[in-house]
């Protein structure tokens, strides 16, 4: 089934990503961005009746019954990175076949375990028996992604001849697009492709301002269906091209090529939903 033009984003919300928020639960945050969006859209809490969310920081059921929502369909997107866009296509797809009208998608985080906080994958559930549980957990690699994205880069390096200063640029620009969105949580703190490169080692060749930086946040958009989206407050954006790429492996170190992963398919599979290829093409946005 396509959903070429079957369905529209028509509000959004997000909350500024913080090193922490002292005090908020991630299902806080979470509804904040939610009003946001709803508001956004100028719609009220009453005309959503989806509500997608990550089953890794809680429960969509249960953050439905939060915000005071009784939706039709009621979803959890656990993909990890791609959790966000998994969302949006299962929306547009729950639209196109009458599930339900407008669903609210919503992700976030805060840090404070005190409060309620959690991080992605805290509330994992793993199988007495795996890889994660034999190897990964009582013997690593290192806290975090780090280990694993360590391996990455090291193989990338090893495959293609890629160098540490071409690494430490993509870092760099990351830090440059930043000093343009009042949101991200290195605004206001460039950094240099000379300042990665000088940053402390984490786990070899994988430098600190390299790494990812644990924080706190919520952002949510509202997708409703292409006749609705004409008389929405503000100008639609339509989801022309959604694809998904299975993937093989939950742990890096368990892929059998690490270089190659499952956006050469799932990208494929959006352009030709879309009818448009890499050259029309003018923003581009990648996870990591």
């Amino acid at each position: 089934m396509s959903v070429r033009g079957k369905a529209a984003i028509v509000g959004i919300g997000e909350l500024p990503t913080k090193r922490d928020y002292p005090g908020r639960s991630s299902y806080s945050l979470c509804a904040e961005a939610a009003k946001l969006a709803i508001e956004d859209a100028g719609l009220r809490k009453e005309d959503i009746d989806g509500v997608i969310t990550s089953g890794e920081q809680g429960h969509p059921v249960e953050f439905a019954e939060y915000i005071g929502l009784k939706p039709s369909f009621c979803q959890g997107s656990t993909l990890h990175g791609a959790s966000g866009a998994g969302a949006v296509a299962m929306a547009a797809a729950a639209i196109a076949a009458g599930y339900a009208n407008n669903v609210l998608c919503v992700f976030g985080g805060s840090r404070d375990p005190a409060a309620g906080g959690t991080q992605p994958g805290a509330q994992r559930i793993t199988p007495p028996s795996s890889p994660r549980t034999e190897f990964e957990n009582p013997y690593g690699p290192v806290i975090a992604a780090n280990g694993g994205y360590a391996l990455l880069k090291q193989r990338h390096m090893y495959e293609f001849g890629t160098t540490d200063e071409q690494f430490a640029k993509i870092a760099a620009d990351q830090r440059f697009n930043a000093q343009s969105n009042p949101n991200a949580v290195f605004y206001g703190q460039p950094a240099t492709k000379e300042d990665v490169l000088a940053s402390r080692m984490v786990s070899d060749p994988l430098h600190l301002l390299e790494c990812v930086m644990p924080c706190g946040g919520a952002l949510a958009c509202i997708v409703t269906s292409e006749e609705r989206a004409k008389s929405m407050r503000q100008p639609p954006a339509y989801i022309l091209g959604v694809g998904v790429g299975a993937t093989d492996h939950d742990i890096i170190w368990q892929s059998p090529r690490m270089t190659v992963t499952p956006v050469v398919i799932s990208a494929r599979k959006a352009y030709e939903m879309a009818r448009y290829g890499p050259n029309d093409i003018e923003f581009a946005e990648f996870y990591d």
